[in-house]
Parts: C-alpha cells; sequence; structure tokens
C-alpha cells in the first residue's frame, strides 16, 4: 500500500500534469477553443433544452440527454465536491483551489472530446437494448483492431479503479456520520448496503431513476448553503482571490495550524481533486453519454462541457470559498473536518452547518456509489464480453456492496491514495487515444459548426 501511494504521488506530479496539459492544449486548438468560444452556445444547447419536453428529441440514441447528463452527474457531484476540496486545501493550500479552476477549464475539452468519439464509435446491443460504448469502443475501432489489447486493459482498469472508488463514498459516509453525528462507521455501513442493494442490481434504468430525483435536489440545497455563506463574508472576496493566485505561483507559507505547501503540491492537489471530481480525462463520459438520443456527436458533446462547469466550477469553488471566506483553512484539519468546519462557523448555529454537510455528503456519496457501481459493471461487460450479463450485474453488484462495508471500515488517506493510483492509470491510457483521434474531433466539431447543424 505504501508503495502503491508513493507511486500515485508521483503519477500525479509532473507526468500527469504534463500528459493532460499538451493534450488539453492539442484539443483546445483542435476544436478552435470550443470550451471558450462556443460556452453561449453551450448554455443554451444545455440549460436551454431542460425545459423541453422529452419526445422533442430527434436523432438515434435510447435516452434523453438531460436524464444522462443527470446519471453522469450523479457520479461527478460526489464527496469529492466536499471531503475532496476539503483535503485539496487542508494539504495544497489555497493555491489548489487556483489549479482546480485550471483542470477544469482542460477538463472541458477533455469530457467534450471523449463523448464526441463514445457518441461516433457507439455499438447498439440487442441483448441490453442499450448501446455499447466508451473509450474501450474507440480504441479499438477508432485506432485499429491491433489495439485491441489495449481497450482490454484500459477496460479491466477501469472496472476495478470505479470499484475502487466505491469505497471513497463509503468511507467518507461513514466519517461524516461518526464526526458530525457520532454514528458508528459498522453500522453506517450496513445501511449503505441495504440501500445500495436497492439499486446496483438494476442498470442504467436505475441509475438514472435515483439520479433524476437526487441530483438536482442536493445540488441546489449545498449550493445554496454556499451562497449563504458567501454572502455573509462577502466582503473578503479580494483579499481571498489574491491569496488563491500568489499561492499557486509562490506556494503557502506555514501558518497557524497549516503546514505550508509547495507549488507543485498545490498543482498536484489542485489537478487531481479536479480530474477526479469532474472525471473528465478518464472517459467515462464517452460510457454514460453514449446512450443519447442525438443528431449529431458533437452536439452531445456541449453536455460534457456542461458537467465540468457545474461540476467544478460550481459545486467545487463554492465549497472551496466557504472554507477560505470562513478562515479555517490554516486549521490543521483537512478533508471531511475541514469542510464540515467552515460550513459549521460560516452558518448561523453549528448544528446547521453539520447538518448540511451531512446531509450533503450522504446524498453525494449514495449518488456517486450507484454510478460507480454501474461504471464497474460496464467494464466487466467489455472484459467478460461473452459471458452472461445478468450474471456480470449480480457478480458486480454483490462485489461493491461488499466494498461499500469495508470502505465505510478504512482509512481516509489510504482509500484516497488508492483511488488516485487506479485513476492516474487510467487517464494515461485514455488521453494519449483522445490525443491521438484529435483529428478526428476537429472534423466532427467542424461538421456541426461548418455546415450549421447547430442552428437546428
Amino acid at each position: 500500500m505504501s508503495i502503491i501511494v508513493k507511486l500515485s504521488d508521483f503519477l500525479w506530479g509532473w507526468p500527469l500534469l504534463i500528459v493532460i496539459l499538451v493534450t488539453a492544449t492539442v484539443l483546445t486548438i483542435c476544436t478552435g477553443a470550443i470550451q471558450f468560444r462556443r460556452f453561449r452556445f453551450m448554455l443554451k444547447t444545455t440549460f436551454g433544452s431542460i425545459l423541453k419536453k422529452e419526445e422533442k428529441e430527434k436523432g438515434e440514441g435510447v435516452m434523453s440527454p438531460l436524464k444522462l447528463v443527470l446519471a453522469a452527474m450523479a457520479g461527478t457531484i460526489g464527496t469529492g465536491n466536499i471531503a475532496g476540496v476539503g483535503l485539496a486545501i487542508g494539504i495544497g493550500g489555497p493555491g489548489a483551489i487556483f489549479w482546480l479552476w485550471v483542470a477544469a477549464l482542460f477538463s472541458m475539452v477533455c469530457k467534450y472530446s471523449e463523448i464526441v468519439l463514445g457518441v461516433k464509435y457507439r455499438e447498439f446491443d440487442q441483448e441490453t437494448g442499450e448501446y455499447k460504448s466508451g473509450p474501450m469502443y474507440y480504441i479499438r475501432k477508432g485506432l485499429g483492431s491491433r489495439w485491441a489489447w489495449l481497450a482490454m486493459i484500459y477496460a479491466l482498469l477501469f472496472g476495478i479503479g470505479y470499484f475502487v472508488m466505491g469505497f471513497v463514498q463509503s468511507n467518507t459516509i461513514a466519517a461524516a456520520m461518526k464526526t458530525i453525528v457520532g454514528v458508528d462507521p459498522v453500522f453506517t455501513g450496513i445501511a449503505l448496503v441495504v440501500l445500495l442493494a436497492l439499486v446496483v442490481f438494476g442498470g442504467l434504468k436505475s441509475l438514472v431513476k435515483v439520479s433524476d430525483v437526487l441530483v438536482p435536489i442536493m445540488t441546489v440545497v449545498y449550493f445554496t448553503a454556499a451562497i449563504v455563506v458567501v454572502f455573509l463574508n462577502v466582503t473578503k472576496l479580494p483579499g481571498v482571490l489574491s491569496l488563491v493566485v500568489s499561492s499557486a505561483f509562490s506556494g503557502s507559507a506555514a501558518i497557524g495550524g497549516f503546514v505550508g505547501a509547495t507549488v507543485i503540491l498545490s498543482m498536484r492537489q489542485g489537478f487531481a481533486r479536479a480530474v477526479y471530481s469532474n472525471d473528465g480525462g478518464v472517459g467515462l463520459g464517452a460510457i454514460i453519454h453514449g446512450q443519447a438520443i442525438t443528431t449529431h456527436p458533437a452536439k452531445q458533446g456541449m453536455w460534457g462541457i456542461f458537467e465540468v462547469f457545474v461540476d467544478t466550477i460550481i459545486v467545487c469553488t463554492a465549497t472551496a470559498l466557504v472554507i477560505m471566506f470562513t478562515g479555517v483553512y490554516d486549521s490543521g484539519l483537512k478533508g471531511l473536518e475541514l469542510t464540515s468546519m467552515a460550513f459549521s462557523v460560516g452558518l448561523p448555529g453549528q448544528w446547521l452547518g453539520k447538518a448540511i454537510v451531512c446531509i450533503s455528503v450522504i446524498l453525494f456519496g449514495y449518488t456517486t456509489a450507484i454510478n460507480n457501481n454501474f461504471l464497474f459493471q460496464r467494464g466487466m461487460f467489455y472484459v467478460f464480453e461473452k459471458s452472461n450479463k445478468k450474471i456480470i450485474t449480480i457478480v458486480c453488484g454483490l462485489l461493491s456492496l461488499g466494498g461499500a462495508m469495508v470502505g465505510a471500515m478504512g482509512g481516509l488517506e489510504v482509500i484516497w491514495g488508492l483511488s488516485d493510483f487506479f485513476l492516474a492509470i487510467v487517464i494515461l491510457i485514455n488521453v494519449p487515444v483522445v490525443l491521438a483521434l484529435s483529428g478526428e474531433v476537429r472534423e466532427l466539431t467542424k461538421e456541426y459548426f461548418g455546415n450549421g447543424q447547430h442552428r437546428k
């Protein structure tokens, strides 16, 4: 475990930063800086389409883009937005917030590109009535059959990675219940296993039903609480922004209970927590959005930019500002404890802040755990492609339930370190593939915007 954590720390240093930055820069050029130049159009096609009736959706696919984006956000808006941001600031200092924003801008174009490729190379599965999509398919079909071995390795590590990441959710929920309410992790683990058992064997349809209800509610409640804290401390905004930017390029001095952080540590924490939160570069967007009813891959890609914007720019930033505005970042705490303290200090009455954090962690963690199980299944569907999918679903579900129990009893930094390790390996496979297929992303983007399809 110690070796894995050390290797994870190394990979999330310069190796991954260079790979992600180079790829995102190339993709930004190839798409004509789509995350900036087409941002207004993105809002129109995502926020603007939410009020449209589902029967008006056109094109091939099995599910509406809105339902799928909520299903995807059930996985991206998770405990990483609460405990992950607290961990980034507690270890990397205020500068980690700046690098989290930078990572989000790059993640937007990465996720857009993954979805574009995912929709282009998807295959309809007669057995399930759904589409098979994701990096494993655009690796095998986009790069050619000689790379089938890489697609297999990706699917295997992706599945195992999201199985392990399910531990993170139960661990964070158990930590919240223990710290805030005083409930023993054993009882939290048992309760979570029971609740997950109601959903994990139902596949995509169960995920969509749960996320359709919980994701909008939990996001609005958490963001509203954060906005209240921000408004109560709005006069601190100039000083906070100045500290965030200066710390990003000079590191953080040791003050109070804060041990200080170097620039590279801030970058590592900002990038790792942003990618863990929005999954840009990982490839899950291609798997979920491959089911979408859409007329063009680039049109569906807009929802990827939307996801990262809501998840990282809005929700993660809300957490970060609460921590900074309340001045608790140098308390010596990190992770969930730091975020919980920030809300307790920022909202009237300590109980209110703790209640908001506890409820948010439970809802965020629960929906993400369901999403992680679904992605675990999809990875295993590819690895054991000729096996009975119902059996795979049952086995993956049982393993996820066991993992939830184990995660509830585990240590925070060990579990986060393990999830970071798998995430890093998966990104190091997927991102270079997206880079190799960037020409196709460019052509599809040009086709969609160049011939006026986006106006239809």
